[in-house]
């Protein structure tokens, strides 16, 4: 009685041993992040991993480094010392065995050691067309479908930051190039504003000069017209003060220079009284200022030319200056 009761107790024993080997092994197949999740064990299993990777004991260290990190992925946020990439690096390996569990790992650390969801869902996805058990396939395509959609996630959000970074690089381009444009008008305008200062102060220095040229053009007219008359009607005139001309010839009678500054020889009737000057000495002193007074003329009429010009062109460059102003500032001032 006590063997067949010793052998149904073994019986069960195996039975149960045998399922939660199967546990572990369907477990082991297709391991994903959330498997397992034991921090303290994981704290653990890295202090050795480091103690035998100082050591030198580089293979032990990559499986207690494993493990630690199966047991709980936290542990990732401590320094590894290059324990990572060795293990990252011998899923990688050409000599990697390729079976389920091994692809499904390689996914797994693909994705939380490194961040590559390209390289984590290609390799999920190998393992659920390997895989035999319809369960490990499934986990293995519902964790692949999981990353991919992250992956598609990501890709999103990088074209959407695309996107906003190029409107933004659009947005400064355009800021820049309006700035330019109103430093250019600004400058433009300030050098207009110099130029029609400098041009108003020499229109000053011409209508000062206009208004002198244009009295002593007067005076000689008068003087002309006063000699004149004198020659026509010789005793009617009035006395006067000495005439500065008494002693010069008539401009432009030796063909020399025509200027009044410069004598041009012996007046021959110098030597008659300029009060009564009359004939001959009326008619020289009438051609004198005759002459000055178109000369004069002449000048005037080069003065107010130029004035006129000057004029005009500040008109041209105020009325640019507004332009430019509304140009660099187009909402109007309410």
């Amino acid at each position: 009685m006590r063997l067949i009761i010793c052998t149904i107790i073994m019986a069960v024993t195996l039975c149960f041993s045998g399922t939660a080997m199967a546990i572990e092994a369907n477990y082991l197949q297709c391991l994903v992040i959330g498997q397992e999740a034991d921090p303290s064990k994981a704290r653990t299993l890295l202090r050795d991993a480091l103690n035998s990777w100082h050591r030198g004991m580089r293979s032990e260290a990559i499986e207690l480094y494993e493990r630690a990190v199966i047991a709980d992925h936290s542990v990732l946020r401590h320094e590894d010392h290059g324990l990572a990439m060795a293990l990252l690096e011998k899923y990688r390996a050409s000599d990697a065995p390729q079976t389920v569990t091994a692809l499904c790992r390689r996914g797994f650390f693909e994705n939380i050691l490194i961040g590559n969801l390209e390289e984590s869902v290609l390799f999920y996805e190998k393992a659920a067309a390997a895989a035999q058990n319809p369960s490990d396939s499934q986990l293995a395509a519902d964790e692949a479908k999981r990353l991919r959609e992250q992956l598609d996630y990501i890709r999103e959000w990088q074209q959407s930051v695309i996107r906003e970074n190029r409107i933004l690089r659009e947005r400064d381009r355009q800021q820049y190039i309006q700035r330019t444009a109103q430093e250019e008008l600004q400058n433009q305008v300030s050098d207009n504003s110099d130029a029609v200062t400098e041009l108003q102060e020499r229109l000053s220095f011409l209508q000062k000069q206009e208004k002198e040229v244009m009295e002593n053009m007067y005076s000689s007219m008068r003087n002309a017209g006063r000699y004149r008359r004198r020659y026509y009607y010789p005793g009617a005139y009035q006395q006067g003060a000495p005439d500065p001309t008494a002693n010069m010839m008539p401009e432009g009678s030796s063909g020399s220079d025509s200027s009044i500054k410069m004598g041009q020889g012996t007046n021959p009737y110098a030597g008659q009284a300029v009060e009564g000057a009359t004939g001959d000495a009326a008619l020289n002193r009438f051609y004198i200022y005759r002459n000055r007074a178109r000369r004069e003329e002449d000048q005037l009429a080069q003065i107010r030319a130029e004035i006129a010009g000057l004029q005009r062109r500040v008109a041209e460059l105020q009325k640019a200056n507004q332009e430019l102003r509304e140009q660099a500032n187009p909402s109007p001032v309410r």
